[in-house]
């Protein structure tokens, strides 16, 4: 073969390569016909085909498309849209677990004073090796530490624990006090939690207090719904930052949504998969949730967090499995009818609701029947809440 004849088939080549790259960016666009003399026979074989493959790229780039990364919060700051959750994590566990998280892309951890595992979240953050600067991480009030003097000390504690100088947020984890003290569940005698007489607004006003430390970047709240986020905004000075909440399509909350949204309030959903605490079918094992996974090929814990984030909330996933760490974080954008599948799923049903404590967090089930359900519960609470 001459050099002219090499020559002529690198150009013919380098134009057949030119124009699917032109054709699967610009669309079916025809061939000049200025380029068609280089053309060998085969090549016709080709463009025959350039309009299933542009049909394919165009499928693709449309199955991977991807969701905003962050929010941004009424501070100013930037919260990560998809964080990792530390609850009910055993303690090696989420050390490793957060470990993992990080070094798989994780940039927000969500933690708890309650979850009793802050020192070993704080080792699994170390060891990670991760800035501190580039982690966004938020840690909750617990009950028993609501009273105005109890609030800087509980916050001190949880930032020893987790070796850290700061939080991005610090939320109230509950709008219900129980007794102070050493225990993390006080009973009374009769095996009924002891609340206290201390309202959230007394002790939100506290944690405004500790915006001025430096100890904390944004302050919010958890379990909050409409009418006391209402009654809390008309008695402070700082609009909360994020209200965490139990989210997801069977459990999709819209109005308080919307609320928040209007006021500034990023939302946060906790248990996007749903959870067992209750014994039912989780939310991630439902059948049309399956169903949508396979006809997008996206994993269903995925599927819900794109479904969370897709909507304008913070989804909290968590896992101990390195394999669900990771598929947890490939959230993209679902089509209008992915979307809408999940949507249809509103059933108003929670996975999280402490009626033993007696005090009717979520204003649905009424004090008379909380307070009945405490009652029941004390027995059993005696041997189940020993810490």
């Amino acid at each position: 073969m001459s050099d002219s004849q090499k020559c002529g088939l690198r150009s013919s080549a380098s134009l057949q390569f030119s124009a699917l790259i032109r054709h699967a960016i610009y669309g079916c666009a025809p061939l000049p016909t200025r380029h068609s003399r280089y053309l060998f026979p085969p090549s016709c074989l080709i463009f025959k085909f350039s309009f299933f493959f542009l049909c394919v790229v165009q499928y693709f780039k449309l199955s991977i498309m991807t969701l905003t990364t962050h929010f941004t919060l009424n501070t100013g700051a930037k919260i990560p849209t998809v964080g990792f959750g530390t609850w009910q994590a055993k303690p090696l566990e989420v050390e490793n677990a957060v470990e993992v998280a990080l070094k798989q892309g994780y940039r927000h951890i969500d933690c708890a004073a309650i979850y009793r595992n802050e020192t070993e979240v704080g080792n699994g953050i170390s060891k990670s090796g991760v800035a501190r600067s580039e982690i966004f991480i938020t840690g909750k009030l617990w009950n028993t530490k609501h009273a105005p003097e109890d609030v800087e000390s509980a916050l001190d504690k949880t930032l020893k624990d987790l070796g850290v100088d700061y939080l991005d947020l610090y939320l109230m984890h509950w709008p219900c006090a129980f007794k102070g003290g050493d225990k993390w569940f006080p009973l009374n005698e009769d095996g009924v939690f002891e609340l206290a007489p201390v309202d959230y607004i007394t002790t939100y006003k506290a944690m405004e207090k500790l915006l001025a430390t430096g100890k904390v970047r944004a302050i919010g709240v958890s379990n909050f719904n409409v009418r006391r986020l209402e009654e809390l905004l008309g008695q402070v000075d700082v609009v909360p930052a994020a209200n965490q909440i139990e989210a997801h399509p069977y459990l999709q909350q819209t109005e308080l949504l919307q609320f928040c949204q209007s006021k500034g309030i990023i939302v946060e959903a906790y248990s996007p998969l749903g959870n067992n605490q209750t014994g039912a079918p989780r939310t991630v094992d439902d059948p049309l949730v399956h169903t949508v996974s396979k006809k997008i090929s996206l994993d269903p814990g995925a599927l819900l967090a794109s479904w969370g984030v897709q909507r304008g909330t913070v989804v909290l996933s968590k896992s101990v499995t390195p394999s669900r760490i990771a598929s947890n974080l490939q959230v993209r954008e679902l089509s209008e009818d992915a979307f809408a599948k999940l949507t249809s799923l509103e059933r108003h049903k929670r996975f999280n609701f402490p009626a033993i404590w007696g005090y009717d967090i979520f204003e649905e089930a009424g004090e008379e029947a909380v307070r009945k359900a405490a009652l029941e519960a004390g027995p059993a609470n005696k041997t189940k809440f020993t810490v």
